[in-house]
């Protein structure tokens, strides 16, 4: 029988070459730039074109989505459209659940009025080509300014089989920044990866 101490040794010298083995997946985002950065991801089994419509299909939102219960698109004025389609200059109307309600939610799920947060946004970048979205706070730059990237790719996981890879990160600079940071920081990363959590469970049903 091997004593402890070998096999400690052996362990450690296998650490090494087992971390060479396993692939790193590669991130669809854009490099972080932000003072503060909070991710949300997940490892989706369907393809990279329905998970991309259904980022993009906020009506859908209520019937999934325990962070964002409501992402309403609207004009210039943040009056809502008839047309909900996304569109880059488009204001959006977003109600969310800070931390995220108890998975999962539907359409008629009440809301926790204590957590719910609602803010004007306004989409910058809709890239189709790169499978890339993202919406800015509508707030004065010098006290806080954040960016939410989402996006989607086609990753090949651990077991050799091909999925869909949901992210989604929002940057806050600022000094107010900090404030986020600490009064919700933890809350608001919860929120990021339920939301990537019952997408994948709405995607894989």
């Amino acid at each position: 029988m091997l004593s402890s101490n070998i096999v400690a040794l052996l362990v450690c010298s296998l650490a090494p070459f087992v971390a060479s083995q396993t692939p790193t997946i590669p991130s669809n985002l854009p490099e972080a730039t932000g003072e503060i950065n909070i991710n949300g991801s997940s490892l989706i089994n369907a393809p990279k074109d329905a998970v991309w419509n259904a980022v993009l299909n906020f009506s859908s939102y209520p019937n999934w989505n325990p962070f964002v219960r409501s992402q309403i698109v609207a004009d210039k004025l943040a009056i809502p459209l008839a047309n909900q389609t996304a569109f880059v200059g488009a204001k959006l109307i977003i109600t969310s659940q800070i931390p995220p309600l108890p998975q999962p939610v539907s359409v008629s799920t009440p809301p926790d009025l204590l957590t719910q947060h609602i803010t004007i946004e306004e989409i910058t970048v809709i890239d189709t080509e790169n499978y890339r979205v993202a919406w800015v706070l509508l707030s004065p730059d010098w006290i806080l300014n954040t960016i939410r990237w989402s996006a989607v790719s086609t990753v090949v996981d651990n077991d050799g089989v091909e999925k869909s890879l949901y992210e989604s990160r929002e940057t806050f600079s600022g000094p107010l920044a900090s404030v986020v940071q600490d009064l919700l920081g933890d809350d608001i990363a919860e929120s990021f990866q339920a939301q990537a959590d019952a997408l994948k469970v709405w995607m894989e049903a």
